[in-house]
């Protein structure tokens, strides 16, 4: 095993039972029931306090200091690498090595879209200073001639590079043009995705490595009474009015109770039930906008047109971005009306991914995923 989780003071104390010595324990006089009365606070380890410390250590690896890490793609490369770390801690955690893959590919489409909306951006701009020169100075001034040849040259560079057609709107007063609102939006949608999914998995990784199986049953139900409190507030990016947090779903017993009985293929499946069925399905597979957009990229790739705007909906058991040809993308489908939004269209490519991974890792391919997963631990991946 490596290192992955911080040592808490809690890790080793009995659950329901004073976590310091009553005679180191303030002992004070207080009126109680009408009389002055000696009382002495002794504090106790309760499944609430656990469920806070290691809900805070998930935080600090998003949000450092409490301020959520602002650029998506530097968050999401943070939570591939905490996932990369929990298998190679334990190698039963299986779901976990996955989710570093497919937490890395979240992070190539988080790439995808940003660039998108660059490019847009600097073919507009290199269109504008084009026109510019040409409204002050027009077309056949001899002295100006040079210059707009240079910016019709950058123009025709940045039309290239500009991965939507050329027909697109922008509103007045508005930053970002139609398309690029668009691309901004899947990017948002996925960032939120990502998150909400790790801050919800990862603390029960630590629960049951630190305290076990039966704990993890005694004091699952405990866990969605810890938000709200006001001395220590949980960080819930998807709000609670979405997705209530730290509900005890039985996809989740199953998934831990599976590994405890060594059936980690098992667990994998009922972990990705819960995460793609209680976390992602209401946190983002509901949103509208986003299933129309997803919609569209899928018949934009499958079809190829319009050439160029439409990034694949696959996994590539990789830590790059880029499909491999040996048997480790998988891809989600070659219909064009498939729907990544349909739960049902979706598992069986979460399920054939899982399975591909199991696969791999019982044959001789075991050592490439482990080179990746490592290279992915360390903060590599996603180029």
């Amino acid at each position: 095993m490596t290192s992955c989780f911080k040592n808490h003071p809690g890790d080793q104390q009995r659950l329901n039972h004073n976590s310091t010595p009553v005679a180191d324990c303030e002992c004070k006089e207080e009126r109680l029931y009408g009389a002055m009365t000696m009382v002495t606070e002794v504090p106790v380890l309760t499944c609430a306090c656990l469920w806070r410390t290691y809900q805070r250590e998930a935080e600090e690896i998003v949000a450092p200091e409490g301020v959520l890490i602002a650029d998506p793609v530097a968050r999401n490369r943070a939570i591939n690498a905490a996932y990369a770390r929990l298998w190679l801690h334990d190698r039963r955690f299986q779901w976990a090595g996955l989710a570093a893959f497919a937490s890395k590919q979240v992070g190539c489409g988080l790439l995808h879209a940003a660039d998108s909306v660059e490019r847009i951006r600097e073919e507009r701009e290199a269109r504008q200073r084009l026109r510019d020169s040409r409204s002050e100075h027009g077309l056949l001034t001899p002295d100006r001639m040079p210059e707009q040849a240079e910016a019709l040259r950058a123009y025709k560079e940045a039309d290239a590079r500009n991965p939507v057609p050329s027909v697109d709107f922008h509103p007045a007063g508005e930053d970002l043009s139609l398309v690029q609102q668009q691309f901004r939006h899947v990017h948002d949608m996925m960032a939120l995705g990502n998150t909400t999914l790790f801050l919800d998995v990862y603390p029960l990784h630590e629960f049951y490595a630190k305290r076990g199986l039966d704990e993890l049953k005694k004091c699952l139900e405990v866990r969605k009474r810890i938000y709200g409190h006001p001395k220590f507030p949980v960080l819930w990016p998807v709000g609670r009015e979405k997705l209530t947090f730290g509900l005890d779903h039985i996809e989740i017993f199953r998934a831990f109770e599976a590994i405890e009985a060594g059936n980690v293929a098992g667990s994998v499946e009922h972990l990705a039930w819960h995460e793609q069925q209680n976390i992602l399905q209401p946190t983002i597979y509901q949103d509208q906008q986003l299933v129309a957009l997803l919609r569209g990229n899928h018949v934009s790739y499958v079809t190829g047109f319009p050439s160029g705007v439409a990034q694949a909906i696959e996994l590539t058991l990789s830590s790059q971005c880029q499909r491999v040809d040996d048997g480790r993308t998988i891809g989600f489908s070659n219909n064009p009306l498939a729907d990544l939004s349909d739960i049902k269209q979706r598992m069986p490519f979460v399920l054939r991914a899982a399975a591909r991974f199991d696969q791999m890792l019982n044959d001789t391919n075991r050592s490439v995923l482990e080179q990746s997963i490592t290279e992915i631990a360390s903060g590599e991946g996603t180029g």
